[in-house]
């Protein structure tokens, strides 16, 4: 009979970026709180570090701003189209999907 090795999962360590301090680990009640400037810049010292363009960093943020807001608009025209009356074979035509595949995404919120 063959012998196997179990395989042993490490805990994978967050890479670090030289220039860039640690980020400390959020807890629950971190999340619940209002957000503010989770972004790590503002701890950046300007004087020991190489500033760059910021032009992606604000694309970046636009675009995920863009795809929540888009994402939002998406619940709600589902929310309302059921409401309606439209069946989720409707539903899931119009997103491109199964009715079980848009009833599991949508139909339990």
């Amino acid at each position: 009979m063959p012998t196997t090795k179990k395989k042993t999962t490490a805990k994978r360590t967050p890479r670090r970026v030289a220039g860039r301090p640690t980020p400390a680990p959020r807890s629950p009640k971190a999340d619940a709180a209002p957000r503010h400037d989770d972004t790590g810049l503002d701890q950046l010292d300007p004087a020991t570090t190489h500033a760059t363009d910021a032009t992606h960093f604000r694309r970046i943020i636009a675009a995920r701003k863009k795809v929540a807001e888009t994402e939002a608009e998406l619940r709600d025209a589902v929310r309302d189209a059921h409401a309606e009356g439209n069946s989720w074979t409707v539903i899931g035509t119009a997103l491109d999907t199964t009715r079980q595949a848009a009833f599991q995404r949508s139909g339990k919120a």
